[in-house]
C-alpha cells in the first residue's frame, strides 16, 4: 500500500464516506445489470441503421484510427460543454450535484450520476461518434472499454507515472479531474485539455498545480 499511497492525490487517508460508497455501488449495479442491457437491446437498431455490423470483415488499422480520432473529438466536445452547462447555478443542484457528493472520488464514482446527466454527459458523448461513423461493433466495444478505463482513471484519486491517459501535456487525467471534484470548479474536459485550454477554464487548476509542485520541491 505504501507504493500506492504516495500517488494518492489528496493523501492516503482521504476517501468518500462508507454510506456514500454503498449508495454508489447500488447505483452501479442497477445501471450495469438493468439499464445498460436494456439500452443496448433497444439501441442496437439505431446503430444498425447507421451501418454498424457485428459480422463481416474487420476494418483496417487506419480506419480504426480514423474512427477513434472522431470518437475522441466528439466525446471531448460534447462532454466539455454539457458538463460545463450542468455547473450553471440555475440547474446544478437539480442534476450534477449528486456526482459531486464525492469530494475525493474513487473509480466507481465515474458512473455515479443523476439519470439526466448520465444520458447527456456520459452516454451521448460516448456513443454519438460510433453511431455517426457506423463503426464495426468490435471497434465500438474497444472504444467503450477505453472510454470506461479513462473515466475510471480520472475518478480514481491516484496519479500514477506512465499512465497512458495523462502521459502528454495535452491529455486530461486524474490530477485535473480530482481538482474538479475537490474544488468544484474548472477542468470540465475528458480525454484532452483542448476546450479548457481554449476557454481558460483550467486557470485555477494550473495555479493550484504549480503551487503544489513548488511546495513539493521545497519539501524534498
Amino acid at each position: 500500500w505504501e507504493w500506492f499511497a504516495k500517488y494518492k492525490i489528496q493523501g492516503p487517508d482521504v476517501f468518500p464516506e462508507p454510506p456514500l460508497i454503498r449508495q454508489c455501488i447500488i447505483d452501479n449495479l442497477v445501471g450495469h445489470l438493468i439499464v445498460v442491457p436494456l439500452a443496448a437491446y433497444f439501441g442496437y437498431p439505431l446503430f444498425k441503421s447507421f451501418g454498424m455490423t457485428i459480422s463481416g470483415t474487420l476494418p483496417s488499422a487506419l480506419t480504426i484510427l480514423r474512427d477513434f480520432v472522431v470518437f475522441i473529438a466528439i466525446n471531448d466536445t460534447l462532454f466539455y460543454w454539457v458538463h460545463r452547462a450542468l455547473h450553471h447555478k440555475s440547474i446544478y443542484k437539480y442534476i450534477h450535484k449528486k456526482h459531486h457528493e464525492a469530494k475525493a472520488p474513487i473509480g466507481i464514482f465515474s458512473k455515479y450520476a443523476n439519470p439526466v446527466e448520465d444520458i447527456l454527459a456520459n452516454s451521448l458523448p460516448t456513443i454519438l461518434g460510433p453511431i455517426l461513423m457506423g463503426t464495426h461493433c468490435y471497434v465500438f466495444w474497444l472504444w467503450l472499454m477505453i472510454r470506461l478505463f479513462e473515466t475510471v482513471d480520472a475518478h480514481s484519486g491516484f496519479s500514477f507515472p506512465y499512465n497512458p491517459f495523462h502521459m502528454f501535456s495535452f491529455q486530461g487525467g486524474a490530477d485535473r479531474h480530482d481538482f474538479h471534484h475537490s474544488h468544484n470548479v474548472g477542468c470540465y474536459g475528458s480525454f484532452t485539455i483542448f476546450w479548457d485550454w481554449i476557454t481558460g477554464t483550467d486557470k485555477q487548476f494550473l495555479e493550484f498545480y504549480a503551487k503544489k509542485q513548488a511546495d513539493a520541491k521545497k519539501a524534498a
